[in-house]
């Protein structure tokens, strides 16, 4: 090998040598670049979300106490409107309650017990409802004696006498008997303690001849949902109309269709369950006479 044939070897070598160690950062560099921008960002994250935290809990730690009142205040709101014995029950919308409430004329306010409140809501038709009614009414019984035995107010004692009466003769197998008080204490409550005009607007129940039903919108909650059974109870009945006695429970058939399709156990309890609840409703809303200081 010549002198000038090795030099021009040991050129080659130094320019690819060269281009290698050029060319290998242009292709990394902008990698690198990125990788360390991203890094930035990830520490500037974890710096952000670290000092967002340690607010948070700062706040929490601060407001710890109203949030417990807010709650505190949500819990108030519900109790006022649901009584004891919906307790732990999945609160369904107001619209869900309609069937229940206007067309079967199921009282669900402080009675029955929170288990059979979820059976019936959880029910799907008319006629499986009655067949928890019929099956628990033992229990639902009584429910409304501890209910009816806690009212207080001075004005409703007679009421509740014989609110115990009814609950005493169900227990006792006078079925027929409990239903006639239960129809009858009915009406003597409400027209205790209503004016004409409420009671009439309350109990005026002409769906069948003019379609109009019973509007939960008209009254605040806790009565709406106590009174729409009572206007389903009182669904108009004429035995001179030629109108067939209803084999659920009415406050006019009991009345004026004495029958074994009328009369039964289960109409018996259903009877005690409205009433109860309307005396307990009572019990609840109205002021207590003011005592005069000598």
């Amino acid at each position: 090998m010549t002198k000038e044939q090795a030099g021009q070897r040991a050129r080659r070598r130094s320019f690819t040598g060269q281009r290698l160690v050029k060319n290998f950062p242009t292709i990394a560099s902008p990698m690198l670049a990125q990788v360390t921008q991203l890094q930035k960002q990830l520490q500037g994250m974890y710096a952000f979300n670290s000092s967002l935290r340690t607010l948070i809990e700062s706040v929490n730690r601060s407001y710890a106490l109203q949030w417990e009142h807010i709650f505190e205040s949500i819990r108030d709101f519900q109790s006022r409107i649901f009584p004891p014995n919906w307790e732990g029950v999945s609160r369904p919308g107001v619209n869900e309650f309609e069937s229940l409430l206007i067309d079967e004329g199921i009282a669900l306010m402080w009675v029955p017990g929170p288990k059979v409140v979820q059976d019936l809501l959880d029910a799907s038709t008319a006629a499986e409802r009655r067949r928890i009614i019929s099956r628990r009414w033992k229990g639902i019984v009584a429910d409304c004696g501890t209910v009816l035995s806690d009212v207080s107010h001075p004005r409703l004692q007679d009421s509740k006498k014989f609110g115990i009466d009814c609950v005493r003769a169900i227990q006792e197998g006078h079925a027929a008997p409990a239903q006639a008080l239960a129809g009858n204490l009915l009406d003597s409550v409400l027209r205790s303690n209503f004016d004409d005009a409420t009671r009439i607007k309350l109990t005026r129940n002409t769906f069948k001849r003019n379609g109009v039903r019973f509007s939960l919108d008209d009254y605040k909650i806790r009565a709406a949902f106590t009174f729409a059974p009572v206007w389903c109870a009182h669904a108009k009945y004429k035995t001179e109309d030629g109108d067939p006695i209803p084999r659920t429970f009415g406050r006019h058939p009991t009345t004026h269709a004495v029958s074994r399709a009328q009369y039964s156990r289960i109409n018996a309890v259903m009877g005690l369950m409205l009433v109860t609840s309307v005396i307990k409703f009572f019990d609840t809303e109205m002021e207590w006479p003011v005592k005069r200081v000598k």
